[in-house]
């Protein structure tokens, strides 16, 4: 078969690269479009994925539009050129190739509606199917819903796909638990408007509180210079002592790995997969940019505790029995559609 894979941000490349593997080996062509966000480059090519990049993304609401009408039309050339039997994605742009071709769509995402409404709307509407994790608040485009017990993160971070390697650390002079990363998020995606992560300022007074003790492994959306290879990031995060994030990816994936995290950025309160990850099972703790001193009340208590690292594999643990693995689940979804077109 051939199948369409449309990325448009690194952590879905994690998110789809062990199904991608799964239906390479069973003998099936993937096509993979992307856009150039970020570090998605590098992780295909690291991951030896041939690609398709078709837009950079664009900043403001016309030209994020422009960008749009070039994806689909560029991916309509190439399913006129492959003739695809399914696709997989994180696209807008997908379920507008289902409108105009009736191929069949499984549009993937774990934000709630209500939080990426423009996605929403122009996406789920058109898709075959919407795969969602059971935690996410919906209204609109119910019998679309496939929903999973599961986050995306534990597509290529359960223990099935996914085992920390203490060595990869040694490599960039890191031991475990005495060094600190601090994520940062662009904020410049239209969902992002009007919304604030973590200041300058605050990162100072952050950074004064946690230096004297901890190494800080600084990385940056956008920025490639930091000092990690992207595709040892998740070995880094796996050893760390805490994550400081206004990153909901980063915060995702540290908490899935049992590693405690603070997310600070105003999209605290509003998520409900992160939401779940912090108030059933206790791995990460949000709080929004102006509450300093719950921030560095909270930094304090983590890094005083001495049991930290156990308790919080424990956490995982709990979280780990209610789950399952995402790409498992992928790999039924596909079987049972290869079945219907069969």
């Amino acid at each position: 078969m051939n199948i369409l894979f449309d990325i448009g941000h690194p952590a879905h490349v994690h998110l789809f690269k062990n199904f991608i593997r799964y239906l390479k080996k069973n003998g099936h062509n993937c096509i993979i479009s992307i856009r150039d966000k970020d570090v998605t480059r590098e992780l295909l090519d690291e991951l030896e994925f041939e690609y398709h990049c078709h837009t950079k993304p664009a900043r403001g609401l016309l030209n994020s539009f422009v960008e749009l009408l070039i994806r689909d039309w560029k991916l309509l050339q190439l399913h006129l050129n492959h003739k695809f039997d399914l696709a997989f994605g994180t696209s807008v742009s997908i379920g507008h190739l289902s409108m105009v071709s009736q191929l069949i769509s499984y549009n993937f995402n774990e934000d709630d509606d209500d939080v990426v409404p423009l996605y929403a709307w122009l996406a789920y509407p058109f898709s075959s199917f919407i795969c969602n994790p059971s935690c996410l608040h919906y209204k609109h485009w119910k019998k679309k819903r496939l929903i999973h017990d599961s986050y995306h993160e534990l597509a290529y971070l359960h223990p099935n796909n996914f085992t920390p390697n203490e060595k990869i650390i040694e490599k960039y002079g890191l031991k475990k638990q005495q060094y600190i990363v601090a994520r940062f998020s662009a904020l410049t995606a239209h969902h992002d408007k009007n919304e604030k992560g973590i200041s300058d300022v605050l990162w100072q007074k952050i950074s004064d509180l946690i230096t004297p003790d901890y190494q800080i492994i600084i990385s940056v959306e956008n920025n490639k210079s930091y000092p990690i290879n992207p595709s040892d990031m998740h070995h880094v995060l796996a050893f760390a002592k805490l994550v400081i994030s206004d990153s909901q990816t980063m915060t995702a994936e540290s908490a899935i790995l049992g590693v405690p995290s603070i997310r600070c950025n105003t999209f605290v309160g509003r998520i409900s997969y992160l939401e779940e990850l912090e108030q059933h099972y206790c791995l990460t703790s949000g709080f929004l940019p102006y509450k300093e001193d719950q921030i560095y009340n909270k930094i304090q208590q983590l890094l005083s505790d001495n049991n930290l690292e156990s308790r919080f594999q424990n956490y995982r643990t709990d979280m780990l029995k209610d789950k399952i693995d995402l790409n498992q689940w992928m790999i039924k979804l596909f079987e049972n559609s290869l079945t219907k077109i069969q």
